[in-house]
Order: C-alpha cells, then structure tokens, then sequence
C-alpha cells in the first residue's frame, strides 16, 4: 500500500537512494531542499533509476523554521537523512551540530504536529561501535559524546540522537522514532558527481590515483541495503528495537580488499600496495587526517551486530564484492 513520505536530504548519497527505492515501491514522495532550483535536478538523477511522478519538492533548511510544516503536512511517515557528513577535521564543529541537532528538533516537531506514523533518522555506526574495544557493539550500545574516541563528525550524531531520545521520552504515545546505523557507505551513486567522502575514497582507490591503501577496517555497507533497511523500518510490524545496524555482515572490511576486488576484476590501477598500521601511527604524528582516520577506528573491534536487523525485517545484507563492483562501475561511467 502506498504511503506519502516526507524525506530530508535527498541531495545526499543516501537520501537520492531512498527516493529512488520508495519511488519504486509505489510510494510518493515529498522531499525538503534548500533551494528550489535543486529539485529538478535530483528529479532528472532518480528519473534514471525510479519513475518520478510522485515526486514533489518543499523548500526548507534545517536552520530555518520556515517549510517544515507544509514539508509535512497530511505526510505518513518521516525518513530523516538530512545531516552534514564531515569525517575529517573542520575548524568549528557547530558547521556539524547546529544542522544535526537542530534540523532533527525542526523535523520531530513538525512530524507530532502532522501526527505522522513513524519518523526513521539516519544516524551511524560511529556512535554504536565508538568505543568497543572487545566483542560485538550492538544496539545497546552508546559511545559517550566525551569519550577520546569521538570526533566532531561523531559528536554530532550523539548530540542529534539524544534528541531524538528526548522527544520519544517525552512523547510516549508517538510518533514512533527509529535510527539506523550503518558503516561507511559505498554503492552505485545516482548522482555521477557524487563527492561524499566514502565515495571519494572508492574513487580513488578505483582510479589509482591513491597509490597505497591504509590498513585500516570500518563495519561497510551499501547504499542500497541502507535504503531498503530505512523503508522496511517505516512500515514495519515486527520490531523488537528502535536502534538497527547496517552493513555487510558481524566482521568490519577491510579497506585493502577494495584494491583486491578490483584488480581480482581486470582493474590494474587499483593500487597494490598497502600502508601498515605501524606506519599509519607515524605518520598521524604529522598528518591530521591520518591521525583523524586512526582515531575512527585503530584499536577498536569495529564488530556490528546486525542480527536484529535481519531478524526484525527478514533482511539480508548484499555480498560486499558484489557492492564494490556495482560501486566500480557506477564511478567509471560518471
């Protein structure tokens, strides 16, 4: 059955996915953008992939309390993806928190007022696996926004899902809120100039321009299981949580396995070498982003458990060779 769907940051890597797969659900879709002109290009990257004639755009900024109650008015579900994504440094984390805390605030508002049915946030595994040095980090587990591990990228995503905490304590008779979590994101982009950070990193590995990959290993997923997962968390009956994981499998992958696929594949630019983790530790001494990379990652199990999330929604993750060369082939026609 079709449901009208109002969805922030269909700009972004995810949020275009999720339009696309609603879309082809048969769903309508209303999404929120900054500036009108944007609307008509998104329409023109999803026309690509889902049919758009239940796609409508509203202005409003997570900054502004203008739009947000026309973005939901008469909606019966919210899918929040809307957030800034800096993993590296920036010089004042406000550019990160004030967007996440207080366009999440903007959006749970409007959603009571419209009497939605359920409002999904997409959040990350950062603030899930953060911390855990030993085991799985599961559902249960939140990294503490002062711990050493946290970066202002990772900041902001605790400071948004305590409000979300807060605004399902406070209304207990709804709507329902629930968080997704995935690891770092890499898939088939819709947009061919797709810049997010994750994907960047593919493109460079894929292209050869970097000549090295580091030892390092993150929870991954697709784009497209994150997608699935955020609509089968807006309709479903089933759940026994309201914080689900998302990524390949329990075992984080390993960066330097992207190069291997590729080149397994015919790709003789990916490159071959890989950086070690004692050199990794070096060269964060004089290396920000280096030290910013460790600093998600070195010493920390980086285990998910996604047994909920297959549980509660009969899902099942996508093969992660069969992701990197969708994700390859993908980049190499834009």
């Amino acid at each position: 059955m079709s449901a009208l769907i109002t969805l922030t940051g269909i700009t972004g890597f995810v949020g275009m996915r999720i339009a696309a797969q609603a879309l082809s659900d048969g769903h309508h879709v209303r999404a929120t953008v900054r500036k009108r002109q944007q609307g008509e290009t998104v329409r023109s990257l999803i026309s690509r992939e889902a049919p758009t004639d239940k796609l409508a755009f509203v202005q409003a900024d997570l900054l502004a309390d203008e739009g947000w109650d026309e973005a939901l008015a008469g909606a019966d579900y919210v899918i929040h993806t809307a957030s800034p994504v800096i993993l590296g440094d920036v010089a004042d984390e406000e550019v990160l928190v004030a967007p996440a805390v207080e366009g999440t605030k903007r959006v749970l508002h409007a959603a009571k007022n419209a009497n939605v049915k359920r409002i999904v946030v997409t959040s990350t595994a950062l603030i899930v696996a953060g911390h855990v040095t030993e085991g799985l980090a599961g559902p249960a587990d939140f990294t503490p926004a002062d711990h050493p591990r946290v970066t202002p990228y990772t900041k902001s995503k605790i400071a948004a899902e305590e409000v979300v905490r807060n605004f399902a304590a406070q209304n207990p008779s709804g709507p329902e809120v629930v968080t997704i979590h995935p690891g770092l994101i890499i898939g088939p982009p819709l947009d061919p100039e797709e810049d997010s950070e994750s994907i960047a990193l593919f493109r460079g590995i894929c292209s050869g321009a970097q000549p090295a990959v580091p030892d390092l290993a993150f929870p991954v997923a697709d784009v497209r299981d994150v997608a699935r997962v955020h609509l089968l968390a807006m309709k479903s009956e089933n759940m026994s949580i309201s914080r689900y994981l998302v990524s390949f499998g329990t075992e984080p992958q390993q960066l330097p396995d992207i190069a291997r696929i590729l080149r397994a594949h015919g790709n003789t630019k990916a490159p071959m070498l890989i950086i070690p983790r004692f050199v990794l530790r070096f060269l964060a001494r004089f290396n920000r982003e280096i030290r910013l990379n460790l600093k998600l990652s070195d010493g920390l199990s980086m285990r998910l458990d996604i047994e909920a999330t297959k549980n509660d929604f009969g899902w099942q993750p996508m093969a992660f060779e069969a992701s990197v060369l969708d994700t390859a082939r993908a980049i190499q026609r834009s």
